[in-house]
């Protein structure tokens, strides 16, 4: 981590200009590089300079001290105080790089009803824009090591060891390593308020999914036990459908026998008819035959009694006459052979009229039972003929009603085969609708809710996992900042406390700069040690060491620390208060010395004359004459 330059180059102040400031009605106060002494007896004006110098640069703690308008030269309506700054090139840059002239003016003005404003280079600007302005040269006037008034030596002695690290701090430029670390803190504390912010949301997130876990899974029971349920009434359908299939099957596999039976019916009818028809012919063949026979034996019997008749005739005539008895013999043997033939034609015929007659009852009787088989085949085939009407009616009955259940299963869907009974079907549709009215209260939304909130907090545990890492990352850059701080004040304190040790013994002093706390940077403090005339060192408070001690110890640290502040500026006033005239001669002595390692420039107030030093660069009287005071510039 490396600090980035604030300041192009040094520079200094060229004069401080006074109009109606305080007991000043007018006054320019040419200032030098290296040291400026402003001297003067007490209420000559002296730290009226320096508080002009504070207040042109904006300083706050002039205004919450007293009031702006009581600054103001009595009897006058406004106040003006400016700071010319030197502001030429040196290799190409000036300090203050927004203004190309030499001479950078920063005014302040003061009214009499509490108005006030700033001027930078004769524009008005605010306070936010000095303050800008005055960052580029490193100046911070609200620090007491960059403009320390009157009594101010006493104010750092006895601020406590926090604060005036943090003073310190501001003055040589390690401000900034602070200001990081109470970023870096603030953004821990940010990430830590994040990661709990985001444990707080997934714990509640995890018990909300917790909850739309369990209202799921009873949808996804619910959902399961819809589905079985519907396999069930489809099932059920089909197995209705199944069950009439089988009905209808029955019933044309029974018409289909009954039809076989009728054909079978209808066949031997046919056969029966044709032997009845046979039977009816040969019988009336058998009766054509017999009256044939009838007439032919009628016939022979008739020849057989006219032979007989003609023969008794002839018995008779025998006796008659003689002559004729030959002839008449002739005729008798003639009609005797007739008889004969005509009685055996007559036997003959008998005969054959007894066969007949027997073949004519069988023929009867054939045609009869033919008859009798036909009248039960017809009754039979018209029963059986009734029966398949019948049965074909139940049929186109039962076909409606598959068809209908076929159209009710389809809604249910697709067929499916089953050869479970209807009834335990039926019994698993309860127990199934038992097990769903448990599970009435389950949200429609309860996968919809249960998928958000498991997003959810996925997206909570990534989040979780990089504020984790980020907190690590921040706790990190903290500790890095932290020790980066730690090292460049304890690099800063080691070369403070040896030029300081230096100083001290010249006074015949010892004592030590130290760093407490370090590891806690709200805790921190610098602590200055002194003991003077070989006591033992011993911590600098408003306690334990006189004013005068205090005055030389602080100014002997202030020196020591002189070569590491940053601002090219610094005011000083009456920091011998309190000192012995020795130590307020060694004191200057040192200054001096400073002065020929520093190309800074400081404007110190001293209220009596310095002996036995004429090194002094540029020396500015002060006299208060009739109420208004006045300067000159002593060589």
């Amino acid at each position: 981590m490396k600090m980035s330059p604030k300041t192009n180059k040094r520079t200094c102040i060229k004069e401080i200009i006074l109009e109606n400031f305080m007991s000043y009605e007018y006054a320019r106060i040419p200032f030098k590089p290296g040291l400026n002494l402003i001297s003067g007896p007490n209420g000559a004006g002296k730290s009226s300079i320096l508080l002009a110098l504070s207040l042109a640069l904006g300083q706050s703690h002039t205004e919450r001290s007293r009031k702006l308008s009581d600054l103001i030269r009595r009897g006058e309506e406004m106040a003006r105080v400016s700071v010319v700054f030197d502001n030429s090139s040196r290799e190409g840059r000036r300090p203050i790089p927004d203004s190309d002239s030499d001479a950078y003016v920063l005014s302040r003005y003061l009214k009499d009803d509490g108005n006030y404003w700033h001027e930078a280079n004769y524009e008005t600007v605010t306070k936010e824009e000095v303050k800008r302005i005055l960052s580029q040269l490193s100046i911070n006037p609200d620090n007491m090591l960059i403009v320390m008034h009157q009594g101010m030596i006493d104010v750092f002695g006895a601020i406590d060891s926090q604060e005036r690290l943090k003073t310190v701090e501001e003055a040589v430029g390690l401000s900034e390593y602070r200001e990081r670390i109470l970023k870096a803190r603030e953004n821990l504390s940010h990430k830590l308020s994040e990661e709990e912010s985001i444990n707080t949301m997934l714990e509640e997130a995890q018990n909300t999914l917790e909850h739309w876990e369990e209202e799921y899974e009873r949808y996804q029971r619910k959902q399961r036990l819809k589905k079985e349920k519907k396999r069930f009434e489809r099932e059920y359908a089909w197995a209705k459908w199944w069950r009439q299939k089988e009905k209808v099957n029955r019933l044309e596999s029974k018409i289909d026998t009954k039809k076989e039976d009728l054909k079978e019916i209808n066949q031997d009818l046919e056969r029966t008819e044709e032997k009845e028809e046979q039977s009816k012919t040969d019988l009336e063949e058998l009766e054509y035959e017999l009256e044939n026979l009838h007439r032919d034996l009628i016939h022979h019997e008739k020849n057989e009694t006219e032979a007989t008749a003609k023969l008794d005739i002839l018995e008779e005539l025998k006796e008659l006459d003689q002559d004729v008895l030959k002839e008449l013999t002739e005729n008798t043997e003639e009609l005797e052979e007739n008889i004969e033939k005509a009685e055996q034609k007559t036997e003959e015929t008998q005969s054959s009229l007894v066969d007949k007659k027997q073949k004519r009852n069988k023929s009867r009787e054939k045609y009869t039972d033919h008859r009798v088989r036909k009248a039960v085949l017809s009754f039979r085939r018209e029963l059986l003929e009734e029966e398949i009407s019948d049965l074909e009616k139940d049929l186109r009955k039962n076909k409606e009603e598959l068809k209908e259940l076929e159209t009710e299963a389809e809604e249910k869907g697709s067929k499916v085969q089953t050869d479970r009974n209807s009834r335990d079907i039926l019994e698993d549709i309860r127990v199934t609708n038992a097990k769903l009215s448990n599970l009435e209260d389950v949200s429609a939304d309860a996968e919809k809710m249960y998928k958000d909130h498991k997003e959810l907090l996925e997206e909570l545990e990534e989040k979780a996992e990089k504020a984790e890492e980020n907190r690590k990352k921040a706790l990190e850059e903290l500790e890095i900042r932290r020790e980066r701080w730690r090292s460049e004040i304890q690099q800063l304190l080691k070369k403070v406390r040896k030029t300081y040790r230096t100083i001290l013994e010249r006074v015949n002093g010892v004592g030590d700069v130290r760093l407490i706390n370090p590891q806690d940077i709200d805790e921190a403090g610098l602590e200055l040690t002194v003991g003077f005339r070989g006591a033992e060192p011993q911590t600098l408070d408003a306690y334990t060491q006189s004013g005068g001690e205090r005055s030389t110890s602080i100014m002997c640290f202030l020196l020591a620390l002189q070569q590491h502040i940053k601002s090219p500026v610094r005011g000083l006033d009456e920091f011998e208060l309190h000192m012995d005239p020795r130590n307020r001669q060694m004191m200057m002595r040192e200054l001096l010395d400073l002065m020929e390692e520093s190309d800074s420039q400081y404007l110190v107030i001293t209220p009596g004359r310095l002996v036995e030093i004429e090194e002094v660069p540029n020396v500015i009287a002060v006299q208060n004459t009739a109420g208004s005071s006045e300067v000159r510039v002593a060589t």
